[in-house]
């Protein structure tokens, strides 16, 4: 198994219990002021907290915040599971801080340095070599998340990172968009272990240290 510094998915989840906090304080707002206000209803106060804070959940805004988080967090679990199952010269960081955002996923190996980005979609996504698209929509927005994060880790670390977009549900066509390997999950191990050794163990270490570093 991979030695794995952090947990997949840390940022989204503290993002998650955020919003879970805000909710709990409307709905116990809500009690609080049934308790004062209107004490003889005392025994509905509770199920009317419920109930404000389920017709917060229906509002199109906090509702999409929530799934989105929600998808975000659950994709990144699945893959972290599936790169923490690299075998042992293998090594996970999850959580990456790059200076204003996070890298998902950073793999370091044999084969080299690799970012991960994670997106959790339904529908078709197809990748060609002219570009990504999603459920139809053209998403080259994607495409350079993906390589700017691996342009600032190298930078960061003083070697070569290659990038890699895997996506968490959805049926993909294709593997490729240009140069940028486009996965899903269950195929992220396999393209790993398959590429030619070129990293050494010095320099894997010496990375892995500046990594661990940046592990939120």
């Amino acid at each position: 198994m991979a030695r794995k510094v952090g947990s997949a998915g840390k940022t989204l989840a503290r993002r998650l219990g955020r919003i879970a906090l805000v909710l709990l304080g409307f709905g116990f707002a809500v009690w609080l002021l049934v308790q004062l206000f209107a004490p003889w209803m005392g025994a509905l106060a509770l199920p009317l907290a419920f109930l404000a804070v389920m017709r917060l959940l229906q509002d199109k805004e906090v509702e999409r915040e929530v799934v989105a988080k929600a998808r975000g967090y659950l994709g990144e679990a699945r893959v972290g599971r599936v790169l923490e199952a690299l075998p042992s010269p293998w090594r996970v960081f999850h959580d990456v801080d790059l200076g204003g955002e996070n890298a998902d996923h950073v793999v370091v190996g044999p084969a080299g340095v690799f970012n991960v980005e994670v997106k959790n979609y339904t529908g078709l996504i197809r990748a060609t070599p002219q570009g990504l698209w999603v459920r139809g929509e053209r998403r080259d927005d994607l495409v350079r998340q993906a390589w700017r994060q691996a342009h600032k880790l190298r930078e960061l670390l003083g070697v070569e990172v290659e990038p890699l977009l895997v996506f968490v549900g959805g049926r993909l066509e294709g593997r490729r968009v240009g140069r940028l390997p486009v996965l899903p999950p269950e195929e992220v191990g396999a393209y790993l272990r398959g590429l030619p050794a070129r990293l050494s163990f010095t320099e894997a270490q010496r990375v892995s240290k500046l990594l661990e570093g940046r592990v939120r």
